[in-house]
């Protein structure tokens, strides 16, 4: 009994000892978040003289420019009797396949005022009717020159995910924001406010106007058609968007691929848009491979001929694909994190080394980037961004903590001077977003983005580079 007795006092002081260390963790409200808005710092009053104008580099004309004139110089690639490529009348080719009772055109441009300089082209070649159009994906340079080429009875042909994407108002081509992407894209974020460049931009679309015809016959899975005893085999593909599809000519041995291979290291996440099924382009690529075509045709750069030029290519460009793929998937696997894979991963030198692959219209590290942010979402796992609060506080507390917007441009200034225009543009980013208000800021910032935009090899680079300038330089001339 008296053994009993002890073990229940002990007991009760266990518990004791339990209660009152769980109770002193306690308290009887949660904690509020507290958030103190800083004060905004003065406009920056130091002096500044602008750099020089910067001139695109001998290397890079003399480098490119045989690349960029496959993009800009109009004219008509025949590639067998039958069938015919335009390229360099707008940013997007068109093809015209001839049969015994018409003719097959397939992607339309960005622009009817391209469209119809190619359909005069075209009609020097033959007068057949046009009979069917086939668009291989949503994106405007492939589709807004419709118009000139369709009449009354022409079939035009898409796949079932086209509707949803042409059409939808928060993210097809229709919405305001997809037209806001390829303006910033284009370089005309704010027009009138950015720089001329000495070469003119291949896009022609006038993207505010413009107005889709819709399909006539869409499908799922694949699609034939014959005309003048040509077979047409259409089938959904996967890769730069979700209701992309190819064209197989049999008796010409001729594939369209559309936009899942161009001359550069591919799109495998669209700048500023939804993310994109690598998975389903590395087996897209796969089944081209297999199908040893004699002919591939394109919706971007010059057609490839002979079937083991083209399995070269393509196989070279799966294996790039999936590489970045893989190592992404290894680093976030790892725990790495996104600053480190892009510094990293890089293709290996037998890829690297192909002009095919080379970073002209988009770039490893932004595939890279893109696939951190598809697979593990918009939080890095160091707790200081999983409750946001406004960027604009921590900017002023890091301009007070310099001593004010004088110092941090000064530095800026400096920076610019020896041509390390990212860090520049970085300071810059702080003070304006600490008062958005500073003039100078804008300038200073301005200027940094026109000289990345001529110091750099990549088309979507001095596109959206000309953007931020225009950006800047509207703001800096409205705050005066």
């Amino acid at each position: 009994m008296k053994k009993r007795i002890i073990l229940i006092f002990a007991g009760g002081i266990i518990i004791g000892v339990i209660m009152t260390i769980t109770v002193s963790c306690l308290s009887w409200r949660s904690p509020a978040l507290v958030v103190r808005e800083p004060e905004t710092p003065e406009e920056a009053r130091i002096e500044y003289t602008p750099p020089p104008k910067p001139r695109f580099s001998v290397e890079f004309l003399s480098k490119y420019m045989p690349i960029l004139k496959t993009l800009i110089l109009p004219r008509i690639e025949k590639v067998t009797d039958d069938i015919y490529v335009a390229l360099g009348y707008a940013l997007g080719n068109v093809t015209m396949i001839i049969t015994g009772e018409g003719v097959v055109i397939i992607d339309t441009t960005e622009s009817k005022e391209a469209a119809e300089e190619v359909l005069k082209k075209f009609r020097k070649i033959t007068d057949k009717p046009i009979r069917y159009i086939i668009y291989t994906h949503f994106h405007p340079d492939h589709i807004l020159g419709t118009e000139v080429f369709y009449s009354e009875g022409v079939e035009v042909i898409a796949t079932s995910e086209f509707v949803k994407w042409a059409q939808s108002p928060d993210r097809g081509m229709g919405s305001k924001y997809f037209r806001r992407v390829i303006a910033t894209l284009g370089g005309e974020a704010e027009k009138g406010y950015g720089f001329s460049l000495p070469v003119e931009s291949p896009y022609r679309g006038q993207f505010e106007d413009a107005e889709v015809v819709m399909p006539t016959i869409t499908f799922q899975g694949k699609h034939s058609f014959t005309l003048g005893g040509k077979r047409f085999e259409l089938f959904q593909t996967s890769g730069e968007t979700e209701d992309h599809l190819a064209v197989w000519i049999p008796d010409e041995r001729a594939l369209h691929i559309g936009d899942l291979y161009y001359m550069s290291f591919p799109c495998l996440t669209g700048l500023m848009l939804e993310a994109r099924p690598v998975i389903g382009w590395i087996n897209s690529l796969t089944r081209f491979i297999g199908m040893r075509p004699d002919h591939l045709l394109l919706g971007h750069t010059k057609t490839l001929k002979g079937a083991g030029l083209i399995k070269e290519h393509l196989t070279n460009y799966r294996e790039a694909i999936r590489f970045v793929y893989d190592e992404t998937m290894r680093y976030i696997a790892a725990g790495r994190p996104v600053h480190q894979a892009t510094a990293e991963i890089r293709l290996p030198d037998h890829l690297s080394d192909l002009p095919y692959l080379e970073g002209l219209y988009c770039r490893v590290d932004w595939a890279v980037r893109g696939l951190y942010h598809d697979y593990t979402g918009w939080y890095d796992g160091r707790g200081t961004d999983l409750i946001s609060i406004p960027p604009e506080y921590r900017a002023r507390e890091l301009v007070g903590l310099s001593g004010g917007a004088d110092k941090i441009l000064a530095r800026a200034i400096e920076l610019q001077k020896n041509d390390e225009h990212q860090l520049c543009a970085g300071l810059c980013d702080v003070v304006i977003a600490a008062n958005p208000g500073d003039r100078l800021a804008h300038i200073i910032k301005a200027h940094s983005m026109e000289h990345l935009a001529f110091g750099s090899n990549n088309l979507i680079c001095i596109g959206t580079y000309r953007s931020a300038y225009s950006i800047h330089t509207k703001a800096a001339a409205e705050i005066e």
